[in-house]
């Protein structure tokens, strides 16, 4: 019982969570007053609701860190499965919950769900298990493209009409996990061609028919071009500061791209002002005017109260976090655990990253918040479970280890035993004097 309450697996990767979830209760708490005030309670309420969050992140951690690697490989592609299933739940009028303009939710017994999230985590789960069942299949095309861009690109798909930013973060994923794990090179590049020209087709479809035309984006057709005009409008906005493109779009859309902005440029003002050493905790100014401070900007927030210096640890702990994971990565045997361990990785890792290069202007707004840090919610709980799965993985190693050097010693002893057995029959004789 006392084993069973120990905890095994990477330590620096255990004190990285609990660095996160200090910084996350800190900097949600202290850059919450634009969200308590919008929703008419006090940054006491908000401060709890975030301990809330990171504490039931913990326990997500902790029941898949449990769960044994073979639940993982065993149900892969049936999680896969659930996960599309609540996508095609977005489409179900009394499910689906609208967030930010875009439905990105669906709404069970009360509680809001953000479902993209739960699709990177199944695309990750099915790609491991394809890559180990038809790794060898997959240098022929056909089979790549039925095995492996089928089941992405229809996920893909469901998710662009809603999250084009999000339809992007799971395509490179996938790139960057058949890439490292020597996929035909050939295959990849032809299924580059494949994604651009198709995004091209349908940038193009856009304008032909529905761009000034928002009847048109209400059909069932149509619905899958909605976030086309607000991508078109982020882009010009972050590479065209003089004149944004907001033709074709709704009010609603050019409101959110002219707050998007607004916050884009208080976010910069929040980096400047920090300098080295911050302002200090609870000191920011930015966060009054700032409104997304607590989740899509919250490495800025960061930046103004704790300096470069703090901004500086943020990116240290996930570049540690990535760097024992791809040791963890390298210890693995089976290709099911390394495909498992090198996806949540370089999900976590990129995400993270996309947040901060936006936070600091060297990319276009994409919305996606920082991992384990920004304000609780789907997001946190799914995320915190993926540092659970890579344990669960890094346990099982640890697991294996163990019974190999037990193994060795076994067969040391006995061969110890075997070698002292026979040299009792030798027997030693001196010549006469």
């Amino acid at each position: 019982m006392k084993e069973f309450w120990k905890l095994k697996g990477d330590r620096v990767i255990w004190i990285i969570v609990v660095l996160f979830a200090m910084f996350s209760i800190a900097a949600v708490f202290s850059s919450s007053s634009f969200l308590a005030s919008s929703r008419g309670i006090s940054k006491v309420a908000i401060f709890a609701e975030q301990t809330k969050s990171v504490l039931m992140g913990f326990l997500a951690l902790f029941i898949c860190y449990l769960i044994p690697l073979r639940f993982y490989r065993t149900f892969s592609f049936v999680l896969y499965g659930v996960s599309v299933l609540m996508l095609l739940m977005l489409f179900v009028p009394g499910l689906r919950a609208e967030i930010n303009g875009a439905v990105r939710g669906i709404k069970i017994a009360g509680h809001t769900f953000q479902v993209f999230e739960f699709a990177k985590i199944g695309v990750i789960l099915y790609l491991a298990r394809a890559l180990e069942r038809w790794g060898d299949d997959l240098a022929d095309f056909k089979q790549f493209a039925l095995k492996i861009l089928l089941p992405v690109g229809a996920v893909c798909l469901l998710i662009m009409q809603n999250s084009f930013s999000s339809a992007l973060l799971i395509a490179l994923i996938t790139f960057l996990i058949l890439f490292f794990m020597n996929v035909s090179f050939k295959n990849l590049m032809i299924t580059v061609g494949i994604v651009a020209a198709a995004v091209l087709l349908m940038f193009l479809t856009y304008h032909a028919f529905y761009a000034g035309r928002p009847e048109r984006l209400e059909t069932s057709v149509g619905k899958l071009f909605n976030r086309f005009g607000t991508v078109e409008g982020r882009l010009t906005a972050h590479f065209d500061k003089e004149e944004e493109n907001l033709e074709g779009l709704s009010q609603r859309e050019i409101q959110q791209l002219k707050d998007k902005d607004r916050q884009s440029e208080n976010a910069k003002v929040a980096i400047s002002e920090g300098g080295i050493f911050g302002k200090g905790p609870g000191k920011s100014t930015q966060r009054y005017s700032l409104s997304m401070a607590f989740s899509d900007f919250i490495y800025a927030f960061i930046v103004e109260e704790y300096g470069l210096i703090g901004g500086l640890i943020v990116i240290l702990l996930y570049l540690i976090f990535l760097f024992r994971c791809i040791r963890l990565c390298q210890r693995c045997k089976a290709t099911y655990s390394s495909v498992l361990i090198v996806g949540l990785s370089f999900l976590i890792a990129t995400q993270a990253f996309l947040h901060i290069l936006v936070n600091v202007r060297l990319l276009p707004i994409t919305g996606h918040t920082l991992p384990l840090i920004s304000h609780g919610g789907t997001a946190y709980l799914v995320l915190s479970g993926a540092f659970g799965m890579i344990l669960s993985v890094n346990r099982q190693l640890d697991k294996q280890d163990a019974q190999e050097r037990a193994q060795r010693a076994a067969e040391a002893a006995q061969l110890s035993d075997t070698y002292n057995y026979n040299t009792t029959d030798i027997t030693y004789t001196t010549p006469d004097e």
